[in-house]
């Protein structure tokens, strides 16, 4: 009877920190600092996590909630986490947003890598987020080196003068490939992988790719079989003239010609 007893006070006792939990969620994602507050002091786990693996900071953070975003950092939440739907760290959701105040907080108590967190704010165009990862130090040559090209391609010179102080290295010369070569890539690629198609195809001697119903874009030459576009983290390496494979976010998807152009 005793073992029955425990049993039902140890089920009774999940339940509860269940529901502190989603609580404690629910209240992040709102703004309620007075609530998340309650929660904290009643047990809730503040490293709680939804389905996606989205956790109380990263709720209140997305939202723009700086005031439950700074109480949650001095409690210690850990800042280096990723949604698992999107692969979205809590600081790319944020710079995405436009919460510069909660951006600027989540860096200065950062726990993950200088790199990755250059890399969240360098589409920002906000010198002082850029300079607040930079403050920090530890930021890599090679990171430092493609943000600052980055920043270059795109005339965001405020920005690109603050990498090169902090020692970014000038980028090579363009690669220049043969027009047959480019040419030979042009036609609409397919995947079993994702829902929808990308063309390919040359304007005004570079070579485009535009996503069905989304914006064309021309990733830069790395060299005749590889091209990168820096501001979306994607690299598209042609294995042939009829296949190439996309990389980003730590995903491959492998892209195979249907229509020739």
């Amino acid at each position: 009877m005793k073992r029955l007893a425990g049993l039902v006070l140890g089920f009774a006792m999940a339940v509860f920190a269940a529901d502190v939990n989603d609580d404690l969620l629910n209240a992040a994602r709102k703004g309620d600092l007075a609530a998340v507050k309650a929660l904290c002091e009643k047990g809730a786990a503040i490293e709680a996590k939804t389905q996606y693996g989205q956790t109380p900071l990263y709720l209140a953070s997305m939202n723009g909630h700086d005031d439950v975003v700074r109480f949650l950092l001095d409690k210690g939440a850990v800042t280096d986490v990723k949604d698992t739907f999107y692969k979205a760290s809590i600081l790319d959701f944020v710079v995405q947003r436009k919460h510069y105040e909660v951006a600027k907080m989540l860096i200065a108590k950062g726990t993950g890598s200088p790199d990755d967190e250059l890399a969240a704010v360098a589409d920002s165009e906000n010198p002082d987020l850029v300079q607040a990862v930079l403050a920090k130090g530890k930021v890599s040559q090679p990171a430092l080196d493609k943000t600052y090209e980055m920043a270059l391609d795109q005339k965001q010179r405020v920005i690109a003068d603050l990498l090169k102080k902090a020692g970014a290295h000038e980028p090579a010369p363009p690669v220049v490939v043969d027009p047959k070569v480019l040419e030979s890539y042009a036609g609409t690629y397919k995947t079993d992988q994702l829902p929808f198609d990308i063309k390919v195809f040359v304007k005004d001697g570079k070579l485009y790719l535009q996503a069905t119903g989304q914006p064309e874009f021309a990733p830069k030459p790395k060299s005749p079989t590889s091209f990168e576009y820096a501001q979306f983290q994607l690299q598209v390496d042609f294995d042939s003239a009829t296949s190439f494979t996309v990389k980003q976010g730590g995903r491959e998807s492998k892209f195979k010609k249907a229509v020739a152009q």
